[in-house]
């Protein structure tokens, strides 16, 4: 049994979700397995840069998101991005997303969600590698054998692939699915409450968990 996260770290509303998503985490840790799979919303071609104009539609959709959610964003962030000129790509994030997915899987929740509070709260630049660095060393991850995963070619291959399935999975952000034996189920897709997700993840289980008995 697994939970299967569709997101971008550029969504304002995936992190709007992100304590939801670490309160997930840490309620079925131990019973299901969590895999992030990134969509690369502003790569390749889509890559954006930071206006006036951005700043103007992020503020607007960034407050209503607020409201609905509670999660706050913090000064730092609205500060930052009325900085002009700095580049909007998923793809570092999501890279160094599924880095630590796959070579510190217990703690790829934890690292996206921190990794998108160092954009929404404290209004650091993701594409600096110093950003991520922080994050590992608040993780306990070595930052050194970080960046050597974080900037070879396998993981610029692997998160490619990444937007690939989130294709096959979803077509918006963010979306959470619950996958038995190649069976899947939407438990979400956009925003829900935490006491919705976790009621419909409990009823799958148990009626998994009688199947078995049978």
């Amino acid at each position: 049994m697994k939970l299967i996260y569709v997101m971008d770290p550029l969504c304002g509303w995936c992190y709007g979700n992100s304590n939801h998503t670490l309160a997930l985490f840490e309620a079925y840790k131990n019973i299901l397995d969590f895999v992030i799979v990134p969509g690369g919303m502003w790569a390749g071609p889509n890559v954006r840069m930071q206006s006036p104009q951005m700043a103007g539609y992020f503020e607007k959709h960034d407050q209503r998101i607020a409201q609905l959610t509670g999660t706050e964003f913090g000064d730092a962030y609205f500060k930052f991005i009325r900085q002009q000129e700095v580049k909007l790509d998923s793809e570092i994030p999501s890279r160094a997303i599924v880095t630590v997915q796959k070579f510190w899987n217990a703690l790829n929740v934890p690292f996206m969600v921190a990794l998108q509070q160092a954009r929404y709260r404290a209004g650091k630049d993701l594409n600096m590698e110093n950003t991520y660095l922080e994050i590992c060393t608040l993780l306990g991850i070595d930052g050194a054998e970080f960046l050597v995963h974080f900037n070879s070619e396998n993981m610029k291959v692997i998160t490619q692939s990444a937007f690939s399935t989130a294709m096959e999975y979803a077509s918006s952000y963010p979306t959470l699915l619950f996958e038995e034996q190649d069976q899947l189920t939407l438990l979400e897709q956009g925003y829900s409450s935490l006491a919705e997700i976790t009621k419909n993840i409990d009823l799958l289980i148990g009626e998994i968990n009688a199947i078995r008995i049978q």
